[in-house]
């Protein structure tokens, strides 16, 4: 595939992920919680985290099953445009019966199902990258992805709270755009032969990923690491960042939401810029590991500042430092993961799903051990000392990869 074709290939794989993650974003802050809220008021505390405890237990499978069979159909099919385009689809009907649900339970299903389908099509629109552009050259796409995830999430906030007092038509509009998302997804060149052909035989689909042996891996196994440890730190300050905020002297209860929308609006546009700069630069300087080092200890800096100095203005600084963190870290260890897959490029599918399964757990756990941290710790600060631990562990881990440089 050819420099111009690749480059009228990402403006697809961008609009689509940003797509898929307004609904995504929108259901997920602002949709899901309202509709259990109007479903069930009393018992709507519990009735929230059983639904996001099953539907993550379900998209646990979504990646590397969906990518999985990705790998095998892209040759047959031209491509993994069905996927995305299917999944997107399903996911989006989901989405848009979720406003119509009376009761706890079918909430639950329509959710899981719109949340592992919408996995599905994130996965097959990532493996694209791995199909499409060579080593060497994939920090530019994932750091364009990493915008776009950020961007798209933004945006499903915003709407799903815009139309928050109408949620059964927010449910409809969010998953209209991912549906429009994964069918643009069809002017992908499907005629183009990618990059790499599937290796022969293919590669058994069901558990398939759960046979692979980190200790044959290595690289790949600390590369998922790296991200897992990354994730842990940073997903706990954020999930009770709003507690964080609150405690802050000066900041009332009710200002303490409207901070916290402005302190995430700050990390976005910080995430965005650097997510594109961390890609291109990457790729040029062909020194991932040493994006991924700085942003670790930008992360571990970040974490410092709120810790010594607990204002709300130092927060702002807080929000664009770990902003700046994240977006390096994603795009440079997506592009480094993509190199490393222990399938190589021709179970790109099924391995970039693994990788992810990481991520969601990190993101599960995270939560609880936050909660004990602050319990044992007593308080909030004990936070801001485990991402600071957590980055530089993340950073020790990420030199263990030897393959890429």
């Amino acid at each position: 595939m050819g420099a111009r074709t690749r480059s009228s290939l990402l403006p697809s794989l961008s609009v689509t992920m940003g797509a898929i993650y307004v609904a995504i974003g929108g259901v997920v802050a602002v949709l899901l919680p309202l509709r259990v809220e109007e479903i069930t008021p009393d018992g709507k505390v519990e009735a929230l985290a059983v639904i996001s405890s099953i539907a993550f237990a379900v998209t646990l499978f979504a990646q590397p099953l969906i990518g999985a069979f990705s790998d095998r159909t892209r040759d047959a099919l031209g491509g993994r445009v069905p996927w995305v385009i299917g999944s997107a689809l399903i996911g989006a009907i989901a989405i848009a019966a979720m406003g119509s649900a009376t009761t706890v339970v079918a909430l639950c299903v329509l959710w899981a199902v719109g949340q592992f389908a919408l996995n599905g099509a994130d996965v097959a629109t990532s493996a694209y990258v791995v199909d499409s552009y060579p080593r060497g050259s994939r920090g530019v796409p994932s750091g364009a992805i990493v915008a776009s995830v950020a961007l798209g999430t933004g945006v499903g906030v915003v709407v799903s709270g815009a139309l928050s007092s109408i949620s059964q038509v927010a449910c409809i509009v969010v998953a209209a755009v991912a549906a429009l998302g994964g069918l643009s997804f069809a002017r992908v060149q499907r005629s183009r032969p990618p990059l790499v052909t599937p290796r022969q035989p293919r590669p058994k689909i069901v558990w398939s990923f759960a046979r692979l042996n980190p200790r044959k891996y290595p690289d790949f196994a600390w590369a998922v690491a790296t991200r897992f440890l990354f994730t842990l730190g940073q997903q706990g300050v954020t999930v009770y960042l709003l507690y964080i905020v609150g405690d802050i002297d000066g900041v009332s209860r009710d200002a303490a939401p409207l901070f916290v929308a402005a302190l995430t609006a700050t990390g976005l546009v910080f995430l965005f810029t650097s997510a594109a700069i961390a890609g291109v630069v990457s790729d040029r300087w062909g020194r991932r590991r040493t994006v991924l080092l700085v942003s670790n200890a930008v992360m571990a800096f970040a974490m410092l500042v709120p810790l010594f100095w607990p204002h709300i203005a130092v927060m702002f600084v807080f929000a664009a430092l770990k902003g700046i963190a994240l977006g390096g870290h994603l795009a440079a260890a997506g592009a480094l993961i993509s190199e490393v897959l222990p399938g190589g490029d021709a179970a790109a599918g099924r391995d970039l799903g693994m990788a992810n399964v990481a991520v969601n757990a990190a993101q599960a756990v995270a939560p609880l051990l936050a909660g004990a941290v602050i319990v044992l710790a007593g308080g909030y600060a004990a936070l801001f000392v485990v991402g600071i631990v957590a980055a530089l562990a993340s950073g020790v881990t990420i030199l263990q990869v030897r393959s890429v440089r």
